[in-house]
């Protein structure tokens, strides 16, 4: 692998975007990183409520985007569409990560008992999807909660991110009776500061996790 690798970003929201470049800037500040976003697809999923057959195409098109300028390794940053970006891993041979996989498998090694937080609704069936599997994987088993916090999203994308912030932390301070609690999208990890000061249960978001994921894969 080269001393800065290639690594191309996928966003459907300028939000998840800034919190994976951070994410990149403080953990793996060598690493060459792309961008792509195309945030019609965010409002697209909004609509639907969930993914449609038409969105696979979006994903396969801008994948092989990336594959065609040299990436070394994709992440995805949006995680409502992992049926998509699931069809991705299959048909291309390099690392590509979905957006929660580092972080629920280290949610795993708190425990059982996982609680989820979303902003975007139709990201829990996906995520409740992938922590069943991963936890499949591990003969592990696996029992979680969810909550969407309501008006948060669009406090962010009006441009009040500290009332995002405050939303959440009202959610999550209220939160019981689990190992740990997983925020199931790149955008909640601006978050992460004011959750440490409203819970002791261990709070796990996943840009961070996914950036040493890849840092990983791609030096092994």
């Amino acid at each position: 692998m080269s001393v800065s690798p290639n690594i191309f970003l996928f966003h459907v929201h300028k939000e998840a975007m800034s919190a994976a470049v951070r994410a990149f800037n403080e953990d793996w500040p060598e690493a060459k990183i792309s961008n792509i976003l195309e945030d019609g697809l965010f409002e697209w999923v909004r609509e639907t409520g969930g993914v449609v057959s038409e969105m696979h195409k979006a994903f396969d098109t801008l994948t092989e985007y990336a594959v065609s300028r040299g990436a070394e390794g994709i992440l995805y940053s949006c995680s409502a569409f992992g049926e998509c970006i699931d069809a991705c891993i299959e048909k291309y041979d390099l690392p590509l990560l979905k957006p929660n996989d580092a972080m629920i498998e280290k949610a795993l090694e708190y425990g059982s008992k996982i609680a989820i937080v979303a902003t975007v609704a139709a990201t829990i069936p996906t995520i409740a999807t992938e922590i069943q599997s991963i936890a499949a994987n591990q003969k592990t088993p696996v029992e979680f909660s969810s909550y969407v916090v309501d008006g948060a999203f669009d406090a962010l994308a009006e441009g009040n991110p500290e009332k995002h912030d405050n939303l959440v932390a009202k959610q999550v301070s209220i939160i019981s009776d689990c190992d740990v609690i997983v925020l199931a999208q790149f955008t909640l990890s601006r978050s992460a500061p004011i959750l440490k000061e409203v819970t002791n249960i261990p709070v796990l978001n996943s840009p961070s996790a996914a950036v040493a994921k890849m840092r990983y894969l791609l030096n092994s």
